[in-house]
């Protein structure tokens, strides 16, 4: 029997003399340290976390599913997550130049400036404010101005027409900047700023006049405009001379443009036949009606475009398009936690709150099995005593029925009832006919019952506390919702506490609530904040949570943010025998980024304490089929081949991968696939050949090769001709 160990590699040792007698710089012996016993756990749990943590990662188990955002925040889900696929999202968006700003530091705080290509198509369906003639004004007056307004109000799109107006819609660009980089830095950028340019910054706080003040020289200089956006906030006192205060765009203005570029750019119709189909849409009451109800032009313009769509549409049309829009949502969350307690003499006793607390759970609970509505529900109602010091009445039983317990909700359950019986399912679940009322529901409850929010709060962290995953992901993404109203007070009393627990399943549900806070677009920076504080922090409990974070999909607008915070978490012992970076790592990968990613590993490699993470990176990474291939060829190798990555980088990273006494049984397993793919496609033999001659220019690791392909049974009956000359060479 073996002495072997499921993780060690049984292939012949290296040699330091074989080594050195190649002429190549000798690959130190990986070695993994112990970790750091973590001060926060107690002895039981130390030994059954580390069992957990031991365990691989299946790629994409922990990442948010986007259709999560959709069901949180409907219109006002965030474009950034709306591009997710199977390993992530680019954060930065699609075509976008990305242009370094030289600065002194690490690279990872370095700002970037992004070229803004959608802005000519902006201008096409620009709905016009009361603040542009004024914005004009500064902007022509000044290099530098600001223009303060609420989130979802259209800020951004005033501030990209106005420096389109000034200069050219083809030189309007968004300054980009980490958290902790103060926007003074850009005085030191130099050549990137452009002549006759416009540059728009997003700034959190109030320190846009000292802003305006440092940079106005430098843009004046270059003949260029530098337009600072803030939050408005009514504290902040006498307002700048270069302030401009942002008006949201009227609702109607909002359809107008955008469902009139749609009949004329899609359907080619005139100017006067658009204009006069829109007067006719605009006739239906309750078309006029919703629109006005809408909270600014994120929830307009999906009104504007499904009816577009959908031209011609009568009134049935317009009722199925109305069904689906914010003001139509929040007006059914209403009726659904509306209480008939008023309706009947001889209604039970808090029949009311029972209702509405297995509705709030219903819909916390979407697509899940009904019984965690009913175990929530009991949950919340006792949080809700517990709160006005009742007494404990235990858990109701047979008193009220399931349609009357979800009232209005009753028809979306026996529409999913109906669905699962035609499939050949017998479960019942918790089915909404409109995905959106998900989050709606939960809003209600927040903001109409807000006497009621330290009960809820509570009630997501019994729910999370309870060892059942699916219990845990839903209280976690309502906890995100949240955040995304409350941020402050929902990470002091939940977020946070989890993220330092030392249950894994706890740190994991910090996670899951940051990417849902993230995902409604408007406490981007708090959450990335939060994520930065915790992977620079002194409790590797917390640096476990945002390596989670990024394994769940959140991405920092420029790649070489993310992967400073994952070498700065890798670095914690307490990482040594876990795949959270290497995941977090693999959830960043694209194609377009592959040279930069294995750059970055490479880094890695050289370090001793990330070398593990670096050969579990490039293992998740090299497992990933191209999109483009269908008998299913690794992408990296594909980019390999087409000479997209840099090959020494990849060289390296794969000694390192297979020499690393943890990573070596499964990167042999990895590089044997690569090998068999090579040798059934010519065009991948030439890159392929190539590394194994740069990999086995080593004597021990050319031993060591021939050992395991050896008993590869691709390769029982002899090395393929172009195989045994690349390891010749």
């Amino acid at each position: 029997m073996s002495d072997t160990t499921p993780d060690e590699d049984p292939s012949p040792p290296s040699t330091a003399s074989g080594e050195a007698a190649s002429g190549d710089a000798a690959l130190p012996e990986p070695r993994i340290d112990e970790p750091v016993r973590r001060e926060e756990e107690t002895a039981s749990d130390s030994t059954a976390e580390s069992r957990e943590e031991q365990e691989e990662i299946v790629p994409d188990s922990l990442r948010m599913d986007p259709r999560v955002g959709a069901e949180l925040y409907g219109t006002q889900f965030s474009a950034v997550y709306s591009g997710i696929d199977a390993r992530g999202v680019n954060a930065v968006g699609n075509n976008n130049t990305i242009h370094v700003v030289t600065i002194t530091g690490q690279p990872s705080t370095k700002p970037i400036i992004r070229d803004l290509p959608g802005v000519p198509d902006l201008l096409a369906v620009y709905a016009a404010t009361g603040a542009d003639e004024e914005l004009g004004e500064k902007l022509g007056q000044r290099s530098t101005a600001c223009l303060a307004g609420r989130p979802h109000t259209g800020r951004f799109s005033t501030a990209c027409v106005a420096l389109a107006c000034r200069h050219s819609p083809d030189r309007v660009h968004e300054i980009l900047l980490p958290g902790d980089v103060a926007p003074e830095v850009l005085r030191r950028a130099g050549d990137s700023i452009e002549e006759d340019h416009g540059y728009v910054l997003r700034l959190p706080g109030n320190s846009h006049s000292q802003v305006m003040r440092l940079l106005a020289d430098l843009f004046q200089r270059r003949s260029a405009s530098l337009l600072l956006i803030r939050h408005d906030d009514s504290r902040a006192g006498v307002r700048h001379s270069a302030e401009v205060q942002h008006r949201s765009p009227a609702p109607l203005a909002v359809f107008r443009a955008h469902l009139g570029h749609h009949l004329r750019d899609r359907l080619r119709l005139s100017d006067e036949e658009s204009a006069e189909l829109i007067r006719g849409y605009l006739h239906h009451s309750d078309l006029v009606d919703a629109l006005h109800s809408t909270y600014g032009p994120r929830e307009v313009v999906p009104i504007a475009e499904a009816v577009g769509q959908g031209h011609p549409a009568d009134g049935g049309a317009l009722a199925e398009i109305l069904r689906s829009s914010q003001p139509r949502r929040r007006a059914r969350a209403a009726e659904i936690l509306r209480s008939d307690a008023g309706g009947a003499s001889r209604r039970p006793r808090r029949a009311d709150q029972h209702e509405r607390a297995f509705r709030i759970a219903y819909a916390v609970f979407a697509w899940q099995s009904l019984h965690y509505a009913f175990e929530a529900a009991g949950i919340l109602l006792e949080e809700i005593d517990g709160q006005a010091k009742r007494v404990d009445w235990g858990r109701l039983a047979l008193q009220h029925p399931v349609s009357e317990l979800l009232g209005p909700l009753a028809v979306d359950w026996q529409e999913g009832r109906e669905a699962t019986r035609l499939r050949g399912g017998s479960s019942r679940s918790a089915w909404l006919h409109d995905g959106g009322m998900r989050g709606v529901i939960i809003d209600e409850a927040w903001h109409e019952f807000d006497s009621t929010r330290p009960a809820l709060l509570k009630w997501l962290d019994r729910l999370v506390s309870e060892d059942d995953e699916p219990m845990q992901r839903a209280a976690a993404e309502a906890a995100g919702l949240l955040a995304h109203h409350d941020f402050a007070r929902v990470c002091a009393d939940l977020i946070d506490g989890w993220a330092a627990s030392p249950k894994s399943r706890l740190r994991q549900a910090a996670a899951w609530a940051m990417v849902a806070a993230d995902m409604g677009g408007q406490v981007g920076h708090l959450v990335r904040g939060q994520v930065r504080d915790w992977a620079s922090g002194h409790r590797n409990l917390q640096r476990d949570a945002a390596a989670r974070v990024y394994a769940s999909g959140l991405q920092q607008p420029d790649l070489s943010w993310s992967l400073a915070d994952l070498r700065r978490i890798a670095q914690d012992p307490m990482q040594q025998h876990t795949y959270m970076v290497a995941e977090g790592v693999y959830q960043l990968y694209a194609p377009h980024r592959a040279d930069q990613i294995i750059f970055e590993l490479a880094e890695w490699s050289d370090d001793r304490q990330l070398q593990l993470h670096a050969a579990g990176a490039l293992l998740s990474l090299a497992a990933i089929p191209a999109d483009t291939s269908p008998s299913g060829v690794p992408e990296l190798l594909v980019r390999a081949a087409a000479q997209e990555v840099d090959s020494h980088d990849l060289v390296r990273l794969w000694q390192v991968a297979l020499l690393t006494a943890g990573a070596s049984r499964r990167a042999w397993s990895t590089f044997e696939q690569w090998l068999t793919k090579a040798d059934s496609d010519e065009a991948l033999r030439k890159a392929t050949a190539a590394l194994v001659t740069d990999l086995t220019a080593l004597p021990s690791m050319g031993r060591r090769m021939r050992f395991h392909l050896a008993r590869h049974s691709q390769f029982e009956d002899g090395l393929p001709e172009w195989l045994d000359a690349a390891m010749r060479k």
